[in-house]
């Protein structure tokens, strides 16, 4: 029963209807016996700049956040970890004694989900598609697990150049590059690439669907980050091209584990969020 005494979680995002994470961490809280509540909150993009303001004034005990307020909450922050700060940008968000930590646990989820189903990461190149916060931080899991090199393609190649930039003070040793993200672009980038991974908000979603996927190898994987997404671009012609495609739950699942574990201290399986998507999903 929800008291005076009740923690309150949430996820703080524009748009969230579409979101199963209410339903994930509940259920949690409910089977670990958590006095805790998760909320989805959908805020207008323009109030960004006071969502830090807003977690400290209603003592919120921990938030997932999605574009663009990943981004924006940085210089309130108190301190993060190290993956965030490679990735400029966090998806979770601890207060504990009046102190706002974040954490970037979107490139562990992937790599996690990726190893989980064998796909090599080792000696393999990654060709990403977007370098907002989510593809900064998949590019530097990939790399942590020695991935051979990225190329990163965003609309705007500035954004694509200083993510690259900043991943070079610690992986200078690998193929790091940037590029626009356009049919030609990755057309040059194709043919070598292990694995392709879209992390473009629902936006890019047309101009990823003007790719043409039959250049990559039949070895290749291709992954898209935005799981929501009831018919993700390429996913059909990549079935066809015997390409194989991964949508974004299983990333959404490995990293919805990483943060309930940061929320409460209480590690748990990937699968059992996995369980209760299906679960919800069935009866939605």
């Amino acid at each position: 029963m929800i008291g005076a005494r009740t923690r309150l979680y949430g996820l703080i995002g524009h748009p969230v209807r579409h979101s199963l994470s209410p339903a994930m961490y509940n259920e949690l809280f409910q089977r670990y016996g958590q006095d805790a509540v998760y909320l989805a909150f959908d805020v207008d993009p323009g109030r960004a700049g006071r969502v830090a303001e807003a977690v400290r004034t209603l003592d919120l005990a921990g938030v997932n956040l999605t574009v663009p307020f990943k981004e924006a909450v940085l210089p309130e922050l108190d301190r993060m970890t190290v993956a965030a700060e490679e990735a400029g940008a966090v998806n979770v968000l601890t207060q504990k004694g009046g102190v706002l930590m974040g954490f970037n646990t979107d490139g562990e989820g992937l790599v996690r989900h990726l190893e989980e189903h064998g796909v090599p990461i080792e000696g393999r190149r990654a060709l990403i598609l977007g370098a907002g916060g989510t593809g900064r931080a998949v590019a530097s899991a990939l790399l942590d697990r020695d991935a051979a090199g990225v190329v990163l393609l965003n609309r705007t190649v500035q954004r694509a150049e200083a993510a690259v930039g900043a991943l070079s003070r610690r992986f200078g040793h690998v193929l790091l590059d940037a590029a626009p993200l356009s049919p030609a672009a990755f057309a040059s980038y194709a043919p070598q690439a292990d694995l392709v991974v879209h992390c473009t908000a629902g936006g890019g979603a047309e101009l990823v669907a003007s790719l043409d996927p039959s250049l990559l190898p039949g070895s290749a994987t291709w992954i898209d980050v935005n799981y929501w997404m009831p018919d993700p671009p390429q996913q059909a012609a990549c079935d066809a091209l015997g390409i194989r495609f991964h949508t974004g739950l299983g990333m959404l699942v490995h990293q919805a584990a990483l943060a309930f574990e940061l929320f409460t201290g209480n590690p748990v399986e990937a699968e059992d969020l996995a369980r209760i998507l299906k679960h919800e999903q069935s009866h939605a």
